[in-house]
């Protein structure tokens, strides 16, 4: 399982599932600082962070991100914050 957070709300209600490191996580940019990136990877956490703000309004953004989070977790569920 893949999760994918665009928000730092987002990551603060998944923190505790993160902070497991049973999961791969993709972030968006400015989701977290560097200093906080480092410290979630020095946690075992196997974090990738897009260069990109995640606008989760921008369906092209969105379906862009999920392409290239599905390139490098081929056949895994995806689960994406969203607000409806």
């Amino acid at each position: 399982m893949v999760i994918f957070v665009a928000t730092r709300e987002g990551f603060k209600e998944l923190e505790s599932v993160i902070l497991t490191g049973e999961h791969a996580v993709w972030i968006g940019a400015d989701v977290l600082s560097d200093k906080e990136l480092e410290s979630v990877r020095d946690a075992g956490v196997y974090v990738t962070n897009f260069l990109y703000v995640v606008d989760l309004n921008n369906k092209d953004v969105v379906d862009a991100a999920l392409e290239d989070i599905a390139l490098h977790h081929p056949d895994e569920r995806v689960w994406l914050e969203w607000l409806p």
